[in-house]
């Protein structure tokens, strides 16, 4: 099944921008979650992004390339646990020297079976998601090691819907950097990030709460 490209724009404001209160200006009621993801990288698949999504599923993206301000990513495979069989072996083309298992019932399956030297990243995330006109926003409290920062993205499947809302959001525009670039070490300012030595302000919810 040939899937869609997605665009998504993705930023790290630091405390004292306005872009947070504008887009819940814009997208109205949102979804509050609260979940752990676990990031995993290859160096055979560089522009690959491998996401567990809490304990429930498996993500696997393809960066593209850049269109203007925004990244360009296509979703190579998707499945709940246990893993379809293609989708592990998308995982073995990625870490070919793993020693893989028959099934991968369960996410611990998953991280036993990858090399000990494999990038890996656990992320405490909580979360607000709007949508409007064919557009995702997503607004995020995450810590990641001794590192806390509020970052928002917008995405969609249409790259002029990202550039329409990304054009309604007030001055600074800041740098598109994707999770995977941020988590590897991506270099950033103080004007981007929020230092991990500050405390970050209580998260608005907006919408019903889940925990994942």
């Amino acid at each position: 099944m040939t899937r869609p490209t997605l665009f998504e724009y993705r930023a790290w404001p630091s405390q004292d921008m306005p872009h947070i209160e504008a887009l819940h200006h814009l997208f109205g009621l949102g979804l509050a979650e609260i979940r752990t993801d676990t990031y995993i990288f290859s160096d055979a698949r560089p522009n690959w992004l491998i996401v567990l999504h809490g304990a429930a599923e498996l993500e696997i993206l393809e960066k593209t390339g850049e269109d203007g301000v925004l990244s360009a990513w296509k979703v190579v495979a998707r499945s709940e646990f246990p893993l379809r069989r293609s989708v592990v072996r998308n995982l073995q083309d990625a870490f070919p020297t793993a020693d893989l298992s028959h099934r991968i019932l369960v996410p611990g399956d998953l991280i036993s079976w990858l090399d000990m030297n494999t990038a890996m990243f656990t992320v405490n995330k909580r979360t607000v998601q709007f949508q409007r006109d064919g557009c995702v926003a997503e607004f995020s409290q995450i810590e990641a090691g001794d590192r806390r920062a509020e970052t928002f993205s917008l995405i969609s499947k249409r790259a002029d819907t990202v550039t329409e809302v990304l054009d309604l959001l007030p001055d600074p525009r800041l740098e598109n950097v994707d999770y995977g670039s941020w988590l590897k070490g991506h270099p950033w300012s103080e004007q981007v990030l929020e230092p991990a030595a500050k405390s970050y302000r209580p998260m608005p919810v907006l919408g019903a709460a889940r925990v994942a």
